[in-house]
């Protein structure tokens, strides 16, 4: 697989950021524009915040920002707040037009001499109310794209208003690619290039408080009952636009009934059950993965692909947390600020993408020498637990989460696609090397890592064991699996080391929670788009 190069863009990151929810939301009303108020403003994101706050949203509310810069200021504090995999919200209400962009690029004349030529492009943004340019919708989708760590990102425009500053021709908000949000859905209160009659005021924010947060309601049906509503209530005078930035999204749900129990204290909580969640000073979320006993491998006849993986009955005799996401660019980011080529970090798509191209050694140091050291400066560091790399036995029991079956959902590998994201119909038709793919599942994900959780979780909340990206675990390679009471392969002399779980371009048998490949123990082996990592925080021995 060619390498991926990694610039430069978390530099900004707080190293130490405390989670209060992984339901997060940033409401800002901006009111006060002189001779033009937006009086509603206000009480539209009271409404929205108590909601919130009773759906167990973290809820910041501002008023009135300034300028372009304010705002993102805001953003650049908010965005970095959101822990991995869950959901933001950002709602604005005030004015947003287009606008003339002044560009500037070189040109060369006939004479061989360069000179610097000015032009504008057509753009829109938000208005600050005492700004003289709008902050661009481009950059703010950016910030979220390279510093939040959710995976379902609402953006809430509520700025259906004409704006007196602005010309005729620009009134309104420009259409954007929904694309370009990193995961979730943008909305406007109005659709693009287009405002509500003079005196009319948006019902958006109400509408939204009544259907976007009822348990397990699909967000597409949520935002379609938001659009009859609006328009039946407004008598046809406004009428919303939406865009998703996956087909999947419309099936993800805001508020599921899936009941979670996530602590958010400095230490994980000391008696904990199969599954509770706890979020480290980084943002990153763990579950809990009680002792027990499992049978480790594949069961029925070996083939040549799982030979090395004839089944062993194993202890796990103390429970461990292990991360409930693949590490991802922005985990590394804000633990290194450097990716593992040594460059400074950027998210080529966003943060929430799962880091690869991180070598063997590497990945086992980072548990030890760099989230160790994070956690005990943040006091978040229990007295004689470390983060390391998941030995290979703690890896497949988690993946099993109390399972026997082939995967950790059953047997079927029909279901496969509602969990993992493995080679299907949207990888054959981007690169028709991958012949052998599932034409029957289509995720629209492609030749790449999907953002993490965007697949199901198995029984004890953990996702993407299955597919996305391969993960290192501590063993060295052994033809035949390890068993009995805490089993470790040799690592006194690693050359090889194991690797566990499916790829976003592996068959679905490849998948299975016993299968296991290996690859060289070595800063020397050569970079890889399908390998990453995960840790588990586990007692020291």
């Amino acid at each position: 697989m060619r390498a991926k190069s990694l610039l430069s863009l978390f530099a900004l990151l707080p190293t130490f950021a405390l989670f209060a929810a992984d339901r997060t939301a940033l409401l800002i009303a901006n009111s006060d524009y002189g001779e033009h108020p937006i009086p509603e403003a206000k009480a539209n994101v009271g409404k929205l915040a108590k909601v919130l706050e009773q759906a167990g949203f973290t809820v910041t509310v501002k008023e009135n920002i300034e300028k372009g810069s304010h705002f993102r200021k805001e953003l650049e504090t908010y965005a970095t707040t959101c822990p991995n995999g869950g959901v933001s919200l950002l709602y604005f209400c005030g004015y947003g037009s287009g606008f003339d962009r002044k560009m500037a690029r070189t040109i060369e004349k006939p004479d061989g001499t360069k000179e610097k030529e000015w032009y504008v492009e057509p753009d829109s943004g938000i208005w600050g109310i005492a700004d003289n340019t709008p902050y661009r919708i481009e950059d703010l989708i950016r910030e979220f794209r390279i510093r939040s760590h959710a995976r379902l990102h609402l953006i809430v425009l509520d700025c259906p208003y004409k704006f007196p500053k602005a010309k005729e021709n620009q009134q309104g908000l420009m259409v954007i690619d929904p694309k370009t949000v990193p995961g979730g859905m943008v909305c406007y209160a109005a659709p693009p290039g287009k405002t509500l009659p003079t005196g009319t005021h948006s019902l958006l924010a109400e509408s939204l408080s009544r259907h976007l947060l009822v348990k397990e309601r699909p967000l597409g049906e949520a935002m379609e009952a938001v659009r009859a509503e609006v328009a039946t209530k407004s008598g046809g005078k406004q009428e919303i636009w939406t865009g998703f930035s996956l087909p999947k999204d419309k099936s993800t749900s805001v508020t599921p009934s899936r009941k979670r129990n996530v602590s958010t204290s400095n230490l994980p909580p000391s008696n904990p059950k199969p599954g509770d969640e706890w979020i480290n000073s980084l943002g990153m979320v763990f579950c809990w993965c009680p002792p027990g006993k499992f049978r480790m491998g594949v069961d029925g006849p070996p083939t040549p692909q799982t030979s090395d993986a004839s089944p062993v009955d194993v202890v796990i005799s103390k429970g461990f947390w292990i991360s409930k996401y693949e590490l991802t660019l922005g985990d590394y980011g804000r633990a290194r600020k450097r990716n593992p080529e040594g460059r400074e970090m950027v998210a080529l798509v966003h943060a929430n993408q799962p880091i690869t191209g991180i070598k063997g050694p590497s990945a086992l140091k980072f548990g030890s020498g760099t989230l160790d050291p994070v956690g005990k400066k943040a006091g978040c560091l229990p007295s004689g637990w470390g983060y390391r790399l998941p030995t290979e036995a703690e890896w497949e029991y988690a993946c099993r989460a109390g399972g026997t079956s082939r995967f950790s959902f059953g047997d079927s590998a029909r279901e496969l696609h509602r969990y993992a994201n493995y080679a299907d119909r949207s990888l054959h038709q981007e690169d028709g090397s991958f012949h052998y793919g599932d034409l029957t599942a289509n995720d629209g994900v492609g030749r790449r890592p999907a953002p993490i959780g965007s697949y199901l979780p198995n029984a004890w909340g953990i996702h993407d064991m299955h597919g996305n990206v391969s993960e290192f675990v501590q063993d060295q390679y052994l033809n035949q699996l390890p068993g009995g009471i805490d089993p470790l392969g040799d690592v006194e002399k690693r050359s090889n080391i194991v690797i566990r779980g499916g790829t976003w371009c592996s068959l679905a048998d490849y998948c299975r929670s016993g299968f296991r490949l290996s690859c060289k123990f070595s800063n020397n082996e050569g970079h890889s788009d399908f390998r990453g990592m995960r840790v588990v925080l586990a007692r020291k021995k």
